[in-house]
């Protein structure tokens, strides 16, 4: 799959969505205010956020009881214990490890800060929680735009997430429709001849990321952004994440680790670290 040599990220502010609200209308109002036409090929960047407050995926945290696990952990993390509670249900208490303030945790989206759960953008008191199927949202999503619009897009939902040993955050897309998460390479040739044996390029998740530079993660008010001029066939039969995602024992990071950290999460379930 070969990508033009030129594409341009159009970020569109928006008012804030308040929980329930529809995020297409939101969107919707997003393109009159910013003056911009959807053209067949774009992209959809959308924060996950957005779908959080619409699913009214929200938790007061004077609601929550944190057990004595929780206490436990949120001690040797020196974090709120009401925030670790929520952080050991959202990742059925997969606890690899902490650093001060935050757990590493284990989900179906891999591992990741506080099992992404967020107070950033979140109103004073509550927690957000991560939006319930981000694929089945983004090709809902994108099939509203079409009947809408008549263009053919992609969408991406997108959360941030930190590299191994990098500082700062990037994009990881939750939810994928109308492109491939990724682009296998395997098999293809370098300039020298040689054959690429496990090259894959993570697409939507570097679409995303270069969409969050546009986007922002404070202030900015911009949770949509249009990512054209990639050149890339929208599918609208392709709707899954899936493909990005690795096994633990064939990751990179956690595979020569897999082990212990398996051993590690269990100890932290029986409170022994």
């Amino acid at each position: 799959m070969k990508l033009s040599n030129k594409y341009e990220v159009i970020g569109l502010e928006s008012r804030v969505i308040s929980p329930g609200e529809s995020v297409f209308e939101a969107f919707k109002e997003s393109l009159s205010k910013n003056h911009v036409e959807l053209t067949d090929g774009d992209i959809i960047v959308i924060a996950s956020k957005v779908f959080s407050y619409e699913e009214k995926r929200l938790i007061r945290l004077k609601d929550i009881i944190p057990s004595s696990h929780a206490k436990w952990i949120a001690n040797k993390a020196q974090m709120d214990p009401k925030v670790a509670e929520i952080v050991i249900r959202e990742s059925n208490n997969q606890i690899v490890g902490w650093v001060f303030h935050v757990l590493l945790a284990y989900t179906d989206h891999g591992l990741s800060a506080n099992a992404g759960i967020d107070q950033s953008n979140a109103p004073p008191g509550y927690i957000l929680l991560l939006p319930k199927n981000p694929d089945l949202t983004a090709k809902k999503f994108m099939d509203t735009l079409k009947e809408e619009y008549d263009v053919k897009v992609g969408v991406i939902i997108i959360d941030s997430r930190t590299i191994p040993l990098r500082r700062g955050t990037s994009a990881i897309a939750l939810g994928v429709a109308g492109i491939p998460a990724i682009i296998d390479e395997r098999g293809e040739k370098d300039i020298y001849g040689y054959e690429m044996m496990i090259t894959t390029r993570a697409l939507a998740d570097n679409i995303g990321t270069a969409a969050t530079l546009i986007m922002g993660e404070t202030s900015e008010k911009r949770p949509f952004a249009i990512v054209r001029g990639l050149g890339l066939d929208i599918d609208e039969n392709l709707y899954s994440s899936e493909d990005a995602k690795i096994k633990p024992q064939d990751c990179l990071y956690v595979g020569p680790l897999y082990d212990e950290i398996k051993t590690r999460i269990k100890k932290i379930q029986d409170e022994q670290i």
